[in-house]
Protein backbone atom coordinates (compact mmCIF):
# COMPACT_ATOMS: atom_id res chain seq x y z
CA UNK A 1 0.00 0.00 0.00
CA UNK A 2 2.72 2.66 0.62
CA UNK A 3 4.52 1.92 -2.49
CA UNK A 4 0.96 3.03 -4.46
CA UNK A 5 0.81 6.44 -2.16
CA UNK A 6 4.19 6.90 -3.25
CA UNK A 7 3.69 6.01 -6.43
CA UNK A 8 0.32 8.98 -7.02
CA UNK A 9 0.67 11.61 -8.57
CA UNK A 10 -1.73 14.54 -7.94
CA UNK A 11 -2.81 15.74 -11.19
CA UNK A 12 -4.64 19.14 -9.75
CA UNK A 13 -0.90 19.69 -9.07
CA UNK A 14 0.64 19.33 -12.47
CA UNK A 15 -1.94 20.34 -14.61
CA UNK A 16 -3.76 23.10 -12.82
CA UNK A 17 -5.70 24.01 -15.72
CA UNK A 18 -7.27 20.28 -15.78
CA UNK A 19 -10.80 20.51 -15.69
CA UNK A 20 -12.99 18.22 -13.55
CA UNK A 21 -12.84 14.36 -14.87
CA UNK A 22 -13.90 12.81 -17.14
CA UNK A 23 -10.63 14.98 -18.67
CA UNK A 24 -11.75 16.36 -22.09
CA UNK A 25 -9.37 18.26 -23.40
CA UNK A 26 -8.80 21.13 -26.46
CA UNK A 27 -6.46 18.85 -29.58
CA UNK A 28 -4.33 22.61 -28.81
CA UNK A 29 -3.61 21.29 -25.28
CA UNK A 30 -2.50 17.71 -26.05
CA UNK A 31 0.90 18.47 -26.92
CA UNK A 32 1.82 20.18 -23.36
CA UNK A 33 -0.50 17.67 -21.73
CA UNK A 34 1.72 14.74 -23.05
CA UNK A 35 5.13 16.53 -21.96
CA UNK A 36 3.36 17.49 -18.35
CA UNK A 37 2.68 13.54 -18.02
CA UNK A 38 5.77 12.50 -19.04
CA UNK A 39 7.84 14.59 -17.13
CA UNK A 40 5.22 13.94 -14.05
CA UNK A 41 6.64 9.59 -14.60
CA UNK A 42 3.37 8.69 -16.57
CA UNK A 43 3.68 5.72 -19.02
CA UNK A 44 2.09 7.76 -21.78
CA UNK A 45 -0.46 5.66 -24.27
CA UNK A 46 -1.95 7.35 -27.13
CA UNK A 47 -4.39 5.82 -28.89
CA UNK A 48 -5.84 7.55 -32.16
CA UNK A 49 -9.79 6.82 -32.15
CA UNK A 50 -9.83 7.72 -35.91
CA UNK A 51 -12.09 5.03 -37.33
CA UNK A 52 -13.66 4.05 -34.29
CA UNK A 53 -17.19 3.08 -34.52
CA UNK A 54 -17.79 0.48 -31.69
CA UNK A 55 -16.84 -0.57 -28.34
CA UNK A 56 -14.75 -3.66 -30.45
CA UNK A 57 -13.01 -1.08 -32.31
CA UNK A 58 -11.84 0.89 -29.58
CA UNK A 59 -10.93 -2.24 -27.14
CA UNK A 60 -9.03 -3.52 -30.17
CA UNK A 61 -7.14 -0.43 -30.34
CA UNK A 62 -6.60 -0.53 -26.64
CA UNK A 63 -4.97 -3.96 -27.00
CA UNK A 64 -2.42 -3.06 -28.88
CA UNK A 65 -1.71 0.19 -26.56
CA UNK A 66 -1.29 -1.97 -24.11
CA UNK A 67 0.76 -4.90 -25.77
CA UNK A 68 -1.85 -7.22 -24.78
CA UNK A 69 -1.13 -11.04 -25.50
CA UNK A 70 -2.31 -13.07 -28.42
CA UNK A 71 -4.52 -14.47 -26.37
CA UNK A 72 -6.50 -10.62 -25.32
CA UNK A 73 -10.26 -11.39 -25.89
CA UNK A 74 -11.13 -7.98 -26.79
CA UNK A 75 -13.56 -7.20 -24.40
CA UNK A 76 -13.95 -5.25 -20.94
CA UNK A 77 -12.68 -7.65 -18.46
CA UNK A 78 -9.73 -8.69 -20.48
CA UNK A 79 -8.81 -5.10 -20.83
CA UNK A 80 -9.16 -5.19 -17.03
CA UNK A 81 -7.23 -8.08 -16.22
CA UNK A 82 -4.26 -6.64 -18.50
CA UNK A 83 -4.35 -3.39 -16.56
CA UNK A 84 -4.44 -5.77 -13.00
CA UNK A 85 -1.33 -7.74 -14.55
CA UNK A 86 0.36 -4.51 -15.07
CA UNK A 87 -0.20 -3.61 -11.43
CA UNK A 88 0.88 -7.09 -10.18
CA UNK A 89 4.15 -6.11 -9.87
CA UNK A 90 4.01 -3.16 -8.00
CA UNK A 91 1.93 0.03 -8.64
CA UNK A 92 1.40 1.43 -12.64
CA UNK A 93 1.09 5.48 -13.26
CA UNK A 94 -0.40 5.50 -16.75
CA UNK A 95 -2.42 7.93 -18.96
CA UNK A 96 -3.70 7.10 -21.95
CA UNK A 97 -4.52 10.36 -24.16
CA UNK A 98 -7.20 9.57 -26.85
CA UNK A 99 -6.68 11.85 -29.47
CA UNK A 100 -9.28 12.04 -32.76
CA UNK A 101 -12.23 11.60 -29.83
CA UNK A 102 -14.09 13.68 -31.56
CA UNK A 103 -14.36 10.32 -34.47
CA UNK A 104 -15.45 8.21 -32.01
CA UNK A 105 -18.30 10.48 -30.80
CA UNK A 106 -19.19 11.47 -34.07
CA UNK A 107 -19.63 8.05 -35.15
CA UNK A 108 -21.31 6.02 -32.20
CA UNK A 109 -22.64 8.37 -29.47
CA UNK A 110 -24.15 5.82 -27.50
CA UNK A 111 -20.46 3.90 -27.48
CA UNK A 112 -18.41 6.61 -26.87
CA UNK A 113 -20.65 7.95 -23.95
CA UNK A 114 -20.42 3.92 -22.70
CA UNK A 115 -16.69 3.57 -22.98
CA UNK A 116 -15.86 6.60 -21.05
CA UNK A 117 -18.38 5.88 -18.47
CA UNK A 118 -16.72 1.95 -18.33
CA UNK A 119 -12.86 3.43 -19.18
CA UNK A 120 -13.59 5.75 -16.09
CA UNK A 121 -14.89 3.55 -13.57
CA UNK A 122 -12.53 0.86 -14.50
CA UNK A 123 -9.68 3.74 -13.58
CA UNK A 124 -11.01 4.35 -10.28
CA UNK A 125 -11.58 0.86 -9.11
CA UNK A 126 -7.89 -0.14 -10.23
CA UNK A 127 -6.87 2.74 -8.29
CA UNK A 128 -8.82 1.91 -5.38
CA UNK A 129 -7.35 -2.08 -5.08
CA UNK A 130 -3.69 -0.74 -5.52
CA UNK A 131 -3.21 -1.54 -8.98
CA UNK A 132 -1.98 2.11 -9.77
CA UNK A 133 -2.99 4.77 -11.23
CA UNK A 134 -5.20 5.37 -14.90
CA UNK A 135 -5.80 8.43 -16.18
CA UNK A 136 -7.63 9.30 -19.11
CA UNK A 137 -7.56 12.23 -21.39
CA UNK A 138 -9.72 12.54 -24.16
CA UNK A 139 -8.52 15.12 -26.45
CA UNK A 140 -10.58 16.97 -29.58
CA UNK A 141 -11.88 20.29 -31.12
CA UNK A 142 -15.33 19.88 -28.55
CA UNK A 143 -16.31 22.97 -29.30
CA UNK A 144 -17.24 21.68 -32.96
CA UNK A 145 -17.53 18.56 -31.88
CA UNK A 146 -20.42 19.16 -29.53
CA UNK A 147 -22.33 21.02 -32.16
CA UNK A 148 -22.23 18.05 -34.36
CA UNK A 149 -23.19 15.32 -32.68
CA UNK A 150 -26.08 18.00 -30.85
CA UNK A 151 -27.29 18.63 -34.57
CA UNK A 152 -27.71 14.44 -34.67
CA UNK A 153 -29.53 14.06 -31.74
Amino acid sequence: MDDFLDSWVDLGEILPWLPNEPYFIQEGQRLALLGDLLRADFSVLEVDLLGVKAERDLLIKLGHALSAPECYGENWDALRDILRDRGAGGPFCIAIVFSSSAAFLDANIHAFVRSVSLLQMMARALSGDDFGQLELFYAADWTSASGEAASRV
